[in-house]
């Protein structure tokens, strides 16, 4: 073999493993959208869960506020609104996070645009988590305690709140760690990793 054709021949060469060497950066850079979009939905699946969720307790604390056995019982009223007050500001807070922030994450836009807009959801969801452990569930828990010590409720009722505290206190924390925290760092981390993929 000649020189020539040695040269032409690792040239070839050279290029298959070019081409293999972008073709493996897309397949990796496309398994990293696809994680990527799966975090978020679970994100967006979870607003809208919250969404409904919320809607469905309006009726109840309306009703609550109107029954009429107790409507002397001014726990239950302040309950009643509290509740309706968050829950409609929940709605509000879902949507605005769905509208400013999770629907312009398009995986196939520019990386900067999407770590642009998931460092503002992030502060936001950072806001949103302190006011939750810090305002929210101490007014419910306040409220509750107040309505059972005005309703003279039995014990089994106290242990039955101290249960769904519990319960509500755990679950808040699983949704905040397992579906939120957990996929924005995934998130982050593919972005990073993309970000690294395009500067080489």
């Amino acid at each position: 073999m000649n020189l020539e054709n040695l040269k032409s021949e690792w040239s070839a060469m050279n290029d298959r493993m070019d081409k293999q060497e972008i073709l493996k950066e897309k397949i990796y850079s496309q398994m990293l959208n696809t994680k990527s979009d799966k975090s978020l939905n679970k994100m967006v699946n979870m607003e809208m869960f919250n969404i409904v969720i919320l809607l469905l307790t309006i009726p109840f604390w309306i009703w609550l506020f109107n029954v009429h056995h107790l409507e002397n019982v001014l726990s239950t009223k302040f309950l009643s609104v509290a509740a309706i007050v968050i829950s409609i500001f929940g709605i509000i807070l879902s949507f605005y996070t769905l509208k400013k922030y999770f629907v312009k994450i398009d995986f196939s836009n520019r990386i900067s645009d999407n770590v642009h807009y998931l460092n503002k959801y992030n502060i936001l969801y950072k806001k949103g988590e302190i006011i939750n452990y810090f305002i929210v569930f101490p007014v419910f828990t306040i409220l509750g305690i107040w309505c059972y010590y005005e309703l003279k409720v039995p014990t089994h009722l106290w242990i039955f709140l101290l249960v769904a505290l519990t319960i509500g206190l755990a679950g808040s924390y699983w949704i905040y760690k397992i579906v939120y925290e957990k996929n924005i760092q995934s998130i982050q981390k593919s972005l990073e990793e993309l970000r690294e993929l395009e500067e080489t």
